[in-house]
């Protein structure tokens, strides 16, 4: 059994970040592993100071006080952490990013807790459009640079067309979620 954490960054309940989720988590729990969720949207997390003094309290890595210590407790017991996003601007939403941000602490201490450390890393995009790619490529080399295993993504292209009020079950959520 694997602990997958998922750090949704959408703003809107019930969208299609939500629905790919949802997907994603019943492949995942068909297969055992247990799924905790972090819905950025209803937590208090500040930017990233860029101050490069965390890491130094090993309860507390980052020098800020606020929900973000309930993420670093869950990253530290999970294997596989899932980025899910809309697309925004070719790149992550703003909820998502500050938490990637401040992720970094987790580099700053004795134990580089970030990098390596065996740890897996899925990507989830709801895409008004067809224009993935940029963001692909950099969830690819972030990959890379964290040297976590890329388990891989699932994009649902061209929300803008289709009836959020009836989003259908993913299946490739679901595959890439039962795969791990």
């Amino acid at each position: 059994m694997k602990q997958i954490m998922v750090l949704n960054g959408s703003f809107r309940p019930h969208g299609f970040t939500d629905s790919l989720i949802r997907s994603f988590t019943a492949g995942a729990e068909s297969r055992g592993h247990k799924v905790t969720f972090f819905q950025l949207r209803d937590m208090k997390i500040h930017p990233c100071l860029g101050c490069l003094h965390g890491g130094q309290n090993t309860l507390r890595p980052c020098t800020q006080s606020d929900d973000m210590d309930l993420i670093y407790h869950t990253y530290r017991k999970s294997q596989v952490i899932v980025f899910a996003t809309p697309l925004f601007f070719w790149s992550y939403s703003g909820l998502l990013k500050i938490a990637m941000d401040r992720l970094w602490a987790l580099a700053e201490g004795e134990k580089d807790e970030l990098h390596g450390n065996q740890k897996t890393g899925v990507l989830l995009m709801a895409a008004g459009g067809a224009h993935p790619e940029p963001l692909l490529t950099h969830f690819d080399y972030l990959m890379k640079r964290m040297e976590w295993t890329n388990a891989g993504n699932v994009v649902l292209k061209h929300t803008d067309d289709l009836d959020m009020d009836h989003i259908p079950p993913n299946p490739d959520a679901f595959q890439l979620g039962a795969s791990l």
